[in-house]
């Protein structure tokens, strides 16, 4: 299969939208200066607000593909019209929620929400719906659903910059938890309205990591606004997860796990757990019954020593791949942190120990009043730091080293039911006929696919398997790192569209692709299989082709301990 058929069936779409659109009015464009004097007041969003206003509104030409800033190659970006506002908070102390809206020229009656990522605090534009200028999952050489007609739009969570001080106000903290994302999609619907003469036919929520849990969080919250919600590497107990940040951070002081540490852990875990799925191709398939086997690498005594490791470094990776248990229940019953889990891709170069979960230096401790992020410290490390801070204690000068979270019990279990997106019951999202979504890959070392496997187990044991497999697929990607690095990129928008307006169930194993994002060129495809399933290989045929591999289901899909 040549790669480059997909970065032409973009430019062709491109193409063909420019010459039905000689034949169809361009209602978007011909209104695009008008909706600058376009009045929303309170009354058009559903939450509380002081209404919104439109502070640009503009015609933007074809893009042609380009290489973005960082090397990586773009897409090709249709003629639209470009809306951007801002929504006014009642609480005069809260930043206004800032908005992004893109207007096709050939609208397809579509609408597609995209949700944001890290702390949040960065405006959603790009037509891709990326702020990085990507749209993922979706493989990186297919078009951009603004190419495929859709109207889509984003907003930055409510606040500007990853500085959480402001939080201080309730009315903002509520708006980054999943209200901004609420109030936007209101907005938008008037917007759309005004442009094209009617409300869109479908409006579908995508996001990926903290985006991933405001798209799970959209359906649980306000069921009725979404047909369709696609949920990639979600951070869904986002104070569960870190809380036990926390802890490691701590774990790590003691015991900090340096390259040579992180490679041999890495090493050992494929050594292990790389053939169990039939194929040694540094890919752990068979990522729910790997042991953790670190125990074996303990230095004589449990002295620090070459080649293997001390009590305290176990002792740090035990804290981050097995469950840690919470002194404060959290919201939905949640009582532990599944763990980051066992993934054979320790030391991945991206976003992987060396970024998210470890970091190339020990943390600070102790830290210091005023600091804030510490790019060489682990990401979620750093994350932990800023939440326990400022949501938590309320404090900027507040050392979160050896938190003990039992005087605030009940800010945290607050702060929980605000922002976690564990509620197991999606009956009035699945009532409505809502369908979602969720793309996990395997190694994820940012997020842990534990931690989604357990809300899988709490969706069914409160909904039951039959009304579960009705709105929701799980599927999990392998070998691959957060936000779909590796091969994990699957076409997760044709498989909601033809589940949401043909009623096609999605299959138990889709097709999952590595591409450079330089050239394009598809490296490797692999099923990604429908949950509890994993990707065995027939042991025979091209091991970079997913038609080799075979989706096996296990004996015991519930099961998973990463304890010897």
């Amino acid at each position: 299969m040549k790669p480059i058929v997909y970065a032409v069936a973009a430019v062709a779409a491109i193409v063909t939208q420019a010459a039905q659109a000689q034949d169809r009015p361009t209602t978007a464009l011909q209104r695009c200066q008008d909706l600058k004097g376009l009045t929303i007041v309170p009354s058009d969003i559903g939450l509380p607000t002081r209404g919104a206003s439109i502070t640009q509104a503009d015609r933007a030409s074809v893009a042609e593909p380009k290489p973005s800033p960082d090397g990586e190659f773009g897409l090709p970006i249709p003629e639209r019209c470009i809306v951007q506002g801002r929504i006014d908070p009642v609480d005069s102390s809260a930043p206004p929620v800032n908005f992004n809206i893109n207007l096709p020229i050939n609208w397809n009656g579509k609408a597609l929400q995209s949700g944001g990522g890290g702390l949040g605090g960065a405006l959603i534009t790009g037509p891709n719906q990326k702020a990085s200028g990507r749209f993922d999952p979706i493989p990186l050489d297919l078009p951009y659903p603004l190419t495929l007609g859709y109207v889509t739009f984003g907003d930055d969570d409510g606040h500007q910059g990853p500085d959480v001080s402001f939080t201080k106000s309730d009315e903002a903290l509520r708006n980054w938890a999943s209200d901004a994302h609420k109030k936007t999609r209101d907005v938008a619907m008037t917007i759309i309205k005004a442009a094209y003469g009617r409300a869109p036919d479908r409006v579908y929520f995508t996001g990926e990591s903290a985006g991933g849990r405001e798209a799970v969080i959209m359906a649980q919250k306000f069921p009725r606004d979404y047909d369709g919600i696609i949920a990639t590497s979600p951070v869904l107990g986002w104070y569960a997860i870190h809380l036990a940040d926390n802890t490691i951070r701590d774990r790590l002081i003691q015991g900090w796990l340096d390259a040579k540490a992180i490679s041999l852990i890495a090493e050992k875990t494929r050594a292990t757990c790389d053939e169990a799925d039939g194929l040694k191709d540094g890919v752990i398939a068979r990522y729910m019954e790997c042991p953790n086997t670190v125990a074996t690498l303990r230095c004589p005594e449990g002295k620090p020593g070459e080649g293997c490791l001390s009590d305290a470094q176990i002792a740090a990776v035990n804290a981050i791949r097995e469950p840690w248990s919470m002194i404060v229940p959290l919201a939905h019953g949640v009582t532990r942190y599944a763990g980051f889990g066992v993934t054979g891709d320790e030391d991945g170069e991206r976003y992987q120990y060396g970024f998210y979960t470890v970091g190339t230096e020990r943390p600070s401790q102790p830290l210091e009043p005023g600091r804030g992020f510490e790019p060489k410290r682990g990401a979620v490390l750093n994350f932990s730091n800023l939440l326990v801070r400022h949501t938590i204690a309320q404090d900027p000068a507040f050392d979160p080293y050896q938190f003990d979270p039992r005087p605030y019990a009940k800010r945290i279990q607050y702060l929980s039911a605000l922002f976690d997106a564990t509620n197991p019951d999606l009956s009035e999202f699945r009532n409505r006929g809502g369908k979602m979504i969720i793309l996990q890959p395997s190694a994820d070392n940012a997020v842990g696919t534990p931690m989604i496997a357990e809300y899988y187990r709490s969706m069914v044991a409160r909904m039951g398997q039959e009304a579960t497999d009705e709105m929701l697929r799980f599927y999990v990607g392998h070998g691959g790192g957060h936000n779909v690095t590796g091969t994990s990129q699957v076409d997760t928008l044709t498989l909601l569209e033809n589940w949401v307006e043909k009623g096609q169930s999605p299959p138990d194993a889709v097709t999952a692709y590595n591409i450079d994002t330089n050239t394009l060129k598809r490296l490797r495809s692999m099923p990604a299989c429908r949950y509890p399933s994993y990707a065995k290989y027939n042991g025979a045929g091209d091991p970079n082709n997913a038609e080799s591999f075979t989706c096996e289901k296990r004996s015991d899909p519930l099961a998973f301990d990463p304890k010897p």
